[in-house]
């Protein structure tokens, strides 16, 4: 498994993230650059390659002919490389997920049917404060096109519970969004202020008892769940690939 750099920054400043001040705006590396190394890593017997970026869907890096090309794009070429047989992606933002993406999860069969789609919170009103660029109902659209386009899709997230301001029914708006979309893979935290983003200043901030306890109980549903996904894949026989 090899991963490759292909796009760094973000321009969406959330309001609890520091990665616009530490990383800067988003960049994307040509489509030569990238290609030159995954055909390096393809030579020397790679068989999966994962596309990293703060915004991954983001990408849009110069072709050959100096026009901009897609993250659809780029993983149709990688995929043309023969030892690769299979492709991931790192990390989406659900709002920049295009059709022409979602519809390659169904011609592309290099293409691993996991997508890692944060989402942070299930209420519109903490979204919105999160500046997140999407509501709960956009981002269930996108699932449902996504599992549309490929049934065998599964999706992880991450969550941030305690976020300033966050209700008892805030929180269980996420509950709500968790038993919906069945994730069988989340990163799930509290909220904790960093050092010059504007949720470190706002109104509301959330007991740390409170916050804790809101956790627990959201990474009960998320155990539930991803149990539950194991436990369906019992009698199956699937194509695997270790790693050291």
């Amino acid at each position: 498994v090899a991963f490759i750099q292909v796009q760094e920054g973000c321009d969406n400043f959330c309001t609890y993230c520091v990665v616009p001040n530490t990383r800067g705006r988003e960049v994307s590396r040509s489509i030569a650059d990238i290609m030159n190394e995954a055909k390096h890593l393809n030579d020397l017997g790679v068989v999966e390659i994962n596309l990293l970026g703060q915004n991954v869907d983001s990408f849009n890096g110069v072709d050959e002919n100096g026009k901009p090309s897609t993250l659809g794009d780029l993983i149709a070429k990688v995929a043309k490389l023969p030892n690769i047989q299979r492709i991931r992606y790192t990390t989406s933002y659900p709002s920049k997920i295009t059709n022409d993406m979602i519809e390659l999860h169904k011609s592309e069969k290099k293409l691993m049917p996991l997508v890692y789609l944060p989402i942070q919170s299930g209420s519109n009103e903490i979204l919105h404060k999160m500046n997140r660029k999407y509501t709960r109902e956009k981002y269930l659209e996108i699932i449902e096109k996504l599992k549309t386009a490929n049934p065998e899709i599964q999706i992880s997230s991450d969550f941030i519970v305690g976020f300033p301001t966050e209700t008892e029914e805030d929180f269980q708006q996420t509950l709500d969004m968790v038993k919906k979309v069945k994730f069988i893979q989340c990163y799930a935290f509290k909220y904790s202020p960093r050092p010059h983003t504007p949720a470190a200043t706002m109104d509301g901030q959330i007991d740390n008892k409170v916050k804790a306890e809101r956790l627990r109980l959201l990474q009960q549903e998320l155990r539930k769940q991803q149990d539950a996904f194991n436990k369906s894949c019992v009698g199956k026989v699937m194509q695997v690939l270790f790693t050291d």
